[in-house]
C-alpha cells in the first residue's frame, strides 16, 4: 500500500524516510518529491509498504508526530486517475473552452470578433 507523507523537513533524505517507516515493518520504497528545476525537496513524499497491518500501525503512530521541528501528515495515498483527468476539458473564466492561442502577431486576435 502507498502512504502519503506530508510536511516533511526539507533536509530529510529518502534513506532517512525509509528508516523512519522500517520501524513498523518492511518498506518496499520511499520517495521524496523534488522540484525538477531546483532539485529542492518539496516537503512531501510517498512510502510503499506491502503489509496492510504495518501500514495502519505506521499511520497511527506517525501522523501528527514531530520530525525536525515539523508536524508530519501521514495518510493512505489516493492515486490520481491520469486518463480520467486528461479527458476533462479546461474552461476559461467565461465558461468557454480554454485555448492556448495568443494570436499571430502584435495586437492580432480575431477570437470572438465577427
Amino acid at each position: 500500500m502507498d502512504i502519503f507523507v506530508g510536511s516533511l523537513p526539507f533536509k530529510l533524505k529518502e534513506k532517512e524516510l525509509k528508516e523512519l517507516f522500517e520501524k513498523f515493518g518492511e518498506v518496499t520504497s520511499a520517495k521524496i518529491v523534488k522540484s525538477k528545476s531546483t532539485r529542492q525537496n518539496k516537503g512531501f513524499g510517498f512510502v510503499e509498504m506491502p503489509n496492510e497491518d504495518d501500514v495502519r500501525k505506521a499511520i497511527f503512530e506517525l501522523n501528527g508526530s514531530e520530525l525536525m521541528g515539523r508536524t508530519l501528515e501521514v495518510s493512505i495515498s489516493e492515486k490520481k486517475d491520469k486518463a480520467k483527468a486528461a479527458k476533462v476539458p479546461k474552461l476559461n473564466s467565461q465558461g468557454k473552452l480554454a485555448s492556448n492561442f495568443r494570436g499571430i502577431g502584435k495586437g492580432y486576435d480575431k477570437r470572438g470578433k465577427r
